[in-house]
């Protein structure tokens, strides 16, 4: 502890700012979230994904978001196997994991509300280490981070 101490203290005295790894925000995995969002509060971003999708791709979905440059307080997940009628909040942009969740929460929004959001539809999130696969995916995400950008 005091040789760690001690070579802080060194590169601080030549002006070099040392940069520490960040903690991961446990508060932005996917399956921590549940809805309804806060009293009076509509979230702007609704992601839904399969009740099942937890674990890489839900830490792969929340780095997704945090990309989209929501916080986390902005964001309402919803498990589509699971949503009983009704109960899907009103937002201006949807991030819909998987076709079959696609399919549950179209079946849920308005024609009007379908007309008026931005929602996009991907696959699961795919590899860091597959270049294409991540240009594709981030071309169908391009029109929902426009329309959050926008507010």
């Amino acid at each position: 502890m005091r040789d760690d101490a001690r070579r802080l203290g060194m590169l601080a005295a030549m002006g070099i700012e040392v940069y520490g790894l960040r903690e991961p925000d446990t508060a932005t995995i996917a399956g921590d979230h549940a809805l309804p969002a806060p009293a009076g509060v509509s979230p702007r971003l609704i992601v839904a994904a399969r009740g099942g999708q937890r674990g890489d791709v839900g830490a792969a979905l929340a780095r997704m978001v945090r990309a989209l440059g929501v916080g986390a307080a902005d964001v309402g997940w919803v498990d589509a196997d699971a949503l009983p009628a009704g109960q899907l909040p009103g937002a201006s942009a949807y991030l819909l994991v998987g076709a079959q969740a696609a399919r549950r929460i179209s079946a849920h929004l308005s024609i009007e509300h379908q007309r008026s959001a931005t929602i996009a539809v991907i696959d699961d999130p795919v590899s860091p280490h597959d270049a294409a696969a991540r240009r594709a995916q981030w071309q169908s995400l391009k029109p929902l981070a426009r329309r959050l950008q926008d507010g």
